[in-house]
């Protein structure tokens, strides 16, 4: 577990980081919240390895989208021309997801 910018969740419009969060938890509350992250935007609120947090998520078995597409900086707001990741969740994954959830308890 590793600290997320609770200030920099709020600049970009992102929910605010609940206290003791795990990333994998804050990067998956936010797709099911139908918000798209981006690794610029990850490692801007402190989250350095988007694509290893990719990794869990698909171990896990978590339904998600997932596209390698040019997006800009939070900081510079310039795009620089290297595409990152950018993850996001559908309506049908959000709800795979809880139908996911509702089968593990």
């Amino acid at each position: 577990m590793t600290l997320i910018y609770k200030d920099e969740c709020f600049e970009l419009g992102l929910p605010e980081p609940k206290k003791g969060e795990h990333q994998t938890h804050y990067v998956t509350r936010v797709m099911m919240e139908g918000i798209r992250l981006d690794t610029r935007q990850a490692r801007y609120i402190g989250i350095g390895n988007l694509h290893s947090l990719v990794s869990e998520l698909n171990r896990k078995r978590v339904p998600f989208s997932l596209a390698h597409l040019k997006v800009p900086c939070p900081k510079t707001k310039q795009v620089p021309p290297n595409p990152v990741d950018v993850i996001w969740m559908t309506d049908t994954e959000r709800s795979e997801f809880l139908e996911m959830k509702k089968g593990s308890k």
